[in-house]
Protein backbone atom coordinates (compact mmCIF):
# COMPACT_ATOMS: atom_id res chain seq x y z
CA UNK A 1 0.00 0.00 0.00
CA UNK A 2 2.22 2.90 -1.14
CA UNK A 3 1.67 6.23 0.56
CA UNK A 4 2.46 9.73 -0.62
CA UNK A 5 2.73 12.90 1.42
CA UNK A 6 0.73 15.73 -0.14
CA UNK A 7 1.38 19.47 0.22
CA UNK A 8 -1.38 19.80 2.82
CA UNK A 9 0.25 17.22 5.12
CA UNK A 10 -2.24 14.48 4.37
CA UNK A 11 -1.22 11.03 3.23
CA UNK A 12 -2.87 9.52 0.20
CA UNK A 13 -3.04 5.77 -0.14
CA UNK A 14 -3.28 4.27 -3.60
CA UNK A 15 -6.37 2.24 -4.54
CA UNK A 16 -6.50 -1.27 -3.13
CA UNK A 17 -7.77 -4.33 -4.98
CA UNK A 18 -11.33 -3.57 -3.82
CA UNK A 19 -11.15 -0.11 -5.40
CA UNK A 20 -11.20 1.88 -2.13
CA UNK A 21 -9.09 5.03 -2.00
CA UNK A 22 -8.17 6.22 1.49
CA UNK A 23 -7.39 9.87 2.14
CA UNK A 24 -5.69 10.13 5.54
CA UNK A 25 -5.54 13.61 7.09
CA UNK A 26 -2.96 13.43 9.82
CA UNK A 27 -1.51 16.93 9.93
CA UNK A 28 -3.47 17.81 13.10
CA UNK A 29 -2.72 14.52 14.87
CA UNK A 30 -1.40 14.69 18.41
CA UNK A 31 1.35 12.18 19.15
CA UNK A 32 1.86 10.48 22.50
CA UNK A 33 4.44 7.95 23.67
CA UNK A 34 3.26 4.89 25.58
CA UNK A 35 5.22 2.06 27.15
CA UNK A 36 2.16 0.24 28.47
CA UNK A 37 -1.25 -0.71 27.08
CA UNK A 38 -4.01 -1.97 29.35
CA UNK A 39 -6.69 -4.02 27.62
CA UNK A 40 -10.27 -4.68 28.64
CA UNK A 41 -13.46 -5.55 26.83
CA UNK A 42 -17.20 -5.79 26.93
CA UNK A 43 -19.36 -7.79 24.57
CA UNK A 44 -19.54 -4.82 22.15
CA UNK A 45 -16.19 -3.05 22.67
CA UNK A 46 -12.45 -3.52 23.06
CA UNK A 47 -10.85 -0.83 25.21
CA UNK A 48 -7.15 -0.02 24.82
CA UNK A 49 -5.75 2.35 27.48
CA UNK A 50 -2.28 3.67 26.63
CA UNK A 51 0.08 5.30 29.08
CA UNK A 52 3.40 5.40 30.86
CA UNK A 53 4.58 3.23 33.71
CA UNK A 54 6.93 4.61 36.36
CA UNK A 55 8.59 2.73 39.22
CA UNK A 56 7.00 3.58 42.56
CA UNK A 57 9.27 4.84 45.35
CA UNK A 58 8.59 1.68 47.39
CA UNK A 59 11.64 -0.50 48.05
CA UNK A 60 9.67 -3.12 49.99
CA UNK A 61 7.99 -4.66 46.95
CA UNK A 62 7.86 -4.27 43.20
CA UNK A 63 5.33 -1.59 42.36
CA UNK A 64 4.74 0.74 39.47
CA UNK A 65 2.52 3.72 38.84
CA UNK A 66 0.69 3.79 35.49
CA UNK A 67 -0.53 7.10 34.11
CA UNK A 68 -3.08 6.56 31.32
CA UNK A 69 -2.92 9.31 28.70
CA UNK A 70 -5.04 7.98 25.83
CA UNK A 71 -7.88 5.53 25.45
CA UNK A 72 -9.08 3.95 22.22
CA UNK A 73 -12.40 2.11 22.09
CA UNK A 74 -13.00 -0.17 19.10
CA UNK A 75 -15.57 -2.70 18.04
CA UNK A 76 -14.29 -6.33 18.14
CA UNK A 77 -13.93 -6.60 14.34
CA UNK A 78 -11.79 -3.44 14.14
CA UNK A 79 -9.70 -4.65 17.11
CA UNK A 80 -9.10 -7.99 15.37
CA UNK A 81 -8.01 -6.21 12.18
CA UNK A 82 -5.64 -4.12 14.31
CA UNK A 83 -4.20 -7.26 15.94
CA UNK A 84 -3.60 -8.85 12.53
CA UNK A 85 -2.00 -5.68 11.15
CA UNK A 86 0.26 -5.35 14.23
CA UNK A 87 1.31 -8.99 13.93
CA UNK A 88 2.18 -8.57 10.25
CA UNK A 89 4.07 -5.34 10.92
CA UNK A 90 6.09 -6.95 13.73
CA UNK A 91 6.98 -9.89 11.46
CA UNK A 92 8.16 -7.47 8.77
CA UNK A 93 10.16 -5.45 11.33
CA UNK A 94 11.85 -8.58 12.70
CA UNK A 95 12.63 -9.71 9.16
CA UNK A 96 14.52 -6.47 8.57
CA UNK A 97 16.05 -5.72 11.98
CA UNK A 98 16.07 -8.97 13.94
CA UNK A 99 13.96 -10.51 16.67
CA UNK A 100 12.50 -8.15 19.26
CA UNK A 101 13.48 -9.46 22.69
CA UNK A 102 10.99 -9.01 25.52
CA UNK A 103 11.59 -9.84 29.17
CA UNK A 104 9.71 -12.74 30.68
CA UNK A 105 7.52 -11.59 33.55
CA UNK A 106 6.13 -13.76 36.34
CA UNK A 107 2.37 -14.43 36.24
CA UNK A 108 0.18 -11.88 38.03
CA UNK A 109 0.02 -12.58 41.75
CA UNK A 110 3.26 -14.62 41.78
CA UNK A 111 5.95 -13.58 44.27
Amino acid sequence: MPEQQSKEGAQETRPEAQGTVLHVRDFETKTSYANVCLLSSTREEMILSFGMTFPAPSRERREAQIVVSNRVIMNPAAAKRLAIALSQTIQQYEGRFGVIEIEQRPPAGAK
